[in-house]
């Protein structure tokens, strides 16, 4: 073999054993990372070149981006006033209640002489609750008569009256509201309507079967 192939020839395996020597390094590289390194998915172990699928939208971004300004909200608080409890109760019916002395109570103790009103004192203002109750409500109609027909002819008119919700049935319009409201809007069953105290009565209750009567009535 001459010396010109005898250097090829090493240059050659020079050149092989550089590239082994770089793979034997990255191997080493990549074990120790995998061996020591920090287990967390921020820090990707991968070989240097390869590709990561997990960082793809910070490897993309724009560095030079600007940062986006936050705009601060002020909380809007509402200010009291002068009034304001008195203002919140404006649209409600109000009932004055006012206490009178006992009939006992309307003699002067001094000179046993009968006391006159003069004033009157406000002293406090309440909210109350009034919860729904049952009411039956039994309609009548007038019937009118002609006088100078009666004789001959005999005339009578009766006054007018809005048809029924549901024919030959108790349910007002109020309470087929009422019990489909709790039914389809609150999702209240039946027979728990049928225990409340809204359809308690003096005699008993309303009849469970006339309850899912008005509930589906409409069905």
């Amino acid at each position: 073999m001459s010396a010109p192939e005898q250097a090829n020839t090493l240059e050659k395996r020079i050149t092989e054993l550089e590239q082994e020597n770089k793979r034997l390094h990255d191997t080493v590289d990549y074990l120790t990372r995998k061996l020591y390194g920090s287990s967390s998915e921020k820090t990707s172990a991968i070989l240097k070149g390869q590709m990561s699928i997990f960082d793809e939208a910070e490897s993309s971004a724009d560095q030079d981006a600007m940062e986006p300004k936050l705009d601060t909200v002020e909380t809007l608080l509402n200010k009291k006033y002068k009034g304001q409890r008195k203002d919140s109760l404006k649209n409600l019916p109000h009932d004055r209640v006012v206490f009178k002395l006992h009939d006992e109570d309307l003699l002067c103790p001094q000179c046993n002489t009968p006391l006159v009103p003069v004033g009157e004192e406000f002293i406090r203002t309440e909210v109350e609750y009034i919860p729904a109750k049952l009411r039956v409500i039994d309609y009548f109609r007038e019937t009118y008569e002609c006088r100078s027909c009666k004789k001959d002819k005999p005339y009578f008119e009766k006054a007018t009256m809005p048809y029924p919700v549901i024919m030959h049935s108790y349910a007002s319009p109020a309470t087929i509201a009422h019990v489909m409201y709790q039914k389809f809007v609150n999702a209240m069953p039946l027979y728990r309507q049928h225990g409340i105290k809204s359809f308690s009565c003096h005699n008993g209750q309303l009849d469970y079967g006339c309850i899912k009567r008005l509930a589906y009535s409409f069905n």
